[in-house]
């Protein structure tokens, strides 16, 4: 990895952290969102802003003094990434920031916007036709993720007096390395199951335990097609530890958990259900509880962006995930069998059941592109 694009990453993961831990304040409610979908998005804001606006987003952000430069940073991650110009991306950041159409916005700012990667800007129709400038946003959320995600906004998102928006939605789809193998749904919990033999990652928390102590949880990496990007899933051992593993998590906790040295591949026979989550957030409230008060009050400062005043209406964010026996998403074909290779030694027998933590990494990078907590169906 190249070393000028490590404190972005470093920033993205501490910034992910704080978010999940705001998102997961409802020990009841399944989590799913996208943090470097999110960060790159409010990237864009910070162009446009200056004084307390710019330290409060930078701060939350965790941007420090790279706060200059970290667009090119960002641009190198681009790079780095899975993130390739094709028909159809694997992993597609569909991020926008949409201004009033009546406000005069600076020529520098929108030709900055141009050069951003990860995130465009438009004007619409807000204060005569907030209906149509809401179809207008979500079609386009909707062209961009292949139909995946669909109204992302509601009709109270935006009305008349909304000037600025920003919006974050994230399409994803992967192959596993290996496939599953679908098993007939359990009567219980009438959850569909799918099934695995491979040579995985293995870990527990804490790694370095006293082997007379049991685990807080287990660890298990899970890589997709080209290994480029993997669903890391964190089982707790009791269900009730869960929130405890939340509040506990710290980027450098994720890193040494995570650590070659400290995950053992091993054979495993993985047992996980199905599962589709697609959760949809308006940002703001967790946004201020991370320290960004000023971008949604009237005295917020975004004089890079416009001289008129201007301050935050809506932050939205938007993701979705299927997982099945292929990867992630419904695509056409079979998904490959179990690995039938017989094995000297039993395999160990890992059961993923709700609920459990996961995020999804680019491992070239460490960057953590997804967090999720998955309760129940």
């Amino acid at each position: 990895m190249d070393p000028v694009i490590e404190p972005v990453i470093l920033a993205n993961s501490k910034f992910s952290i704080d978010l999940l831990k705001q998102l997961c304040k409802d020990p009841k409610k399944n989590v799913f969102f996208s943090p470097l979908s999110i960060s790159s998005a409010l990237g864009l804001v910070v162009l446009g802003a200056k004084g307390e606006t710019a330290d409060q987003l930078s701060k939350a952000l965790h941007f420090g003094k790279m706060r200059i430069m970290y667009h090119y940073l960002y641009e190198e991650l681009y790079k780095e990434g899975e993130y390739k110009t094709d028909k159809k991306r694997s992993l597609q950041l569909v991020n926008r920031l949409y201004g009033e159409q009546t406000v005069d916005f600076k020529e520098h700012f929108l030709d900055m916007c141009e050069e951003w990667c990860f995130a465009s800007f438009r004007t619409v129709d807000f204060k005569k036709n907030p209906a149509a400038a809401r179809e207008k946003i979500n079609s386009w959320v909707k062209d961009k993720t292949y139909e995946k995600l669909k109204d992302l906004l509601d009709p109270e998102d935006v009305s008349e007096d909304t000037r600025l928006a920003l919006i974050s939605a994230v399409y994803f789809e992967k192959k596993w390395a290996t496939g599953f193998k679908t098993m007939a749904p359990n009567k219980k919990d009438m959850m569909v199951k799918m099934v695995k033999t491979d040579k995985l990652p293995l870990g527990t928390i804490p790694h370095n335990q006293n082997k007379k102590l049991p685990a807080e949880a287990q660890i298990l990496e899970i890589p997709y097609e080209n290994h480029h990007l993997s669903m890391i899933i964190i089982l707790p051992n009791k269900r009730e530890d869960l929130q405890k593993l939340v509040d506990s998590i710290t980027y450098e906790k994720i890193m040494e958990w995570t650590e070659p040295d400290n995950m053992i591949l091993t054979d495993v026979n993985v047992e996980m259900p199905k599962f589709k989550l697609q959760e949809s957030y308006g940002l703001n409230e967790a946004l201020q509880a991370l320290g960004i008060t000023e971008l949604f009050s009237d005295q917020c400062k975004l004089p890079n962006m416009s001289s008129e005043k201007l301050k935050m209406s809506k932050v939205v964010h938007k993701s979705g995930i299927e997982v099945n026996e292929e990867g992630t998403v419904a695509v056409a074909g079979d998904g490959e069998d179990v690995n039938k290779t017989l094995r000297d030694d039993p395999p160990t027998s890992i059961t993923v059941k709700p609920p459990f933590l996961f995020f999804i990494r680019h491992n070239p990078t460490k960057s953590i592109v997804f967090w999720g907590r998955f309760i129940s169906p």
